[in-house]
């Protein structure tokens, strides 16, 4: 479904709430924040209720304070259409879900896996990011996009495009980021909180972490683990999943990276974090677990005890990659 559709349901309705999946990243935060942005530009009302905490690198921007915790108290808020953001499937934000459910629902995503759950889909797997789209509908709604909405989705933008350099970063998106450049945001600024703001004992909690790195005989698969006493760290804050992939990802020869990561509250629950560098299909495998995402980045997450887990994701993986 278009962005003509998304347009029309947003100029149908007066009251939105607005969310994303848990667990968000800069992409999923900086959507959602530079959607309420929009609709307060368009005269309407809005409020944003997201299931899990704001990451601490997504703090510095504008308008995270307004993000609300779902609660008794949040439940009552009165809407009239119901938003997702940067949400693959409604399983993704579930709660909310629940709470949304009779309502109109817009569906904003990029993920090949979307499973149009929502009365307005407007799903877009070329697009770099749910960032990029909304910034596509600012210029639908011809709304200006000022320095604080720019943060926000040069943020986003940022985060899920690997800092430019992932296959998701087309001609368009640098334009894209060029415009929101040019409202007078800081691009070192930016970097420096998104991914340069991590604390001496979060740099030592990687350090062990890199010890459990892996690979198969072919040198094709690597991975790393993150167990729960890692995560219970009280001075861990930052995403160790992504900062381990992103090293991950750097070894050469190496062409699929996975991160298993033990959930911090809950007993026998896995999350699995799969990123590419060719050809090879990292949302086909998470379906194989009941995720899924993009080609060259998908997760999953799975029950069962940490090292029964992997080996049968890393049995799988070598099955897809060499059958």
């Amino acid at each position: 479904m278009s962005l003509k559709k998304a347009e029309e349901l947003i100029k149908k309705h007066k009251v939105f709430l607005i969310t994303t999946h848990v667990n968000p990243e800069a992409d999923g935060i900086g959507a959602e924040l530079a959607f309420f942005h929009l609709i307060r530009k368009l005269g309407k009302s809005a409020f944003i209720i997201n299931e899990s905490k704001v990451p601490a690198e997504c703090e510095f921007l504008p308008g995270a304070e307004y993000i609300q915790p779902l609660s008794v108290k949040t439940k009552r808020n009165k809407f009239d259409c119901g938003v997702f953001l940067d949400c693959s499937e409604a399983l993704r934000s579930p709660q909310v879900a629940e709470l949304t459910k009779g309502r109109p629902l817009l569906n904003i995503d990029h993920h090949i896996s979307n499973t149009r759950f929502a009365s307005v889909n407007w799903v877009d797997p070329e697009a770099s990011s749910a960032c990029e789209m909304v910034y596509r509908l600012f210029r639908a709604l011809s709304v200006p996009v000022d320095k604080d909405a720019a943060l926000m989705l040069y943020a986003g933008i940022t985060v899920d495009t690997g800092s430019f350099h992932y296959n998701n970063t087309t001609a368009l998106t640098h334009r894209i980021a060029a415009s929101l450049i040019e409202k007078g945001i800081s691009v070192s600024g930016v970097y420096n909180k998104l991914f340069e703001n991590s604390s001496f004992n979060d740099i030592k909690c990687l350090g062990r972490i890199l010890l459990t790195v892996e690979r198969d005989a072919a040198g094709k698969i690597t991975w790393a683990q993150i167990p729960r006493g890692a995560l219970k760290e009280k001075f861990t804050r930052t995403d160790l999943a992504e900062s381990v992939l992103g090293l991950l990802r750097s070894i050469k020869g190496i062409e699929l990276s996975m991160i298993f990561k033990e959930a911090r509250d809950k007993k026998n629950q896995v999350r699995i974090n799969f990123r590419s560098q060719t050809v090879f299909d990292c949302n086909r495998l998470a379906s194989c677990f009941g995720g899924g995402g993009h080609k060259n980045a998908s997760g999953a997450t799975v029950a069962g005890g940490l090292a029964e887990v992997k080996e049968k994701v890393i049995q799988c993986a070598k099955k897809l990659m060499y059958s």
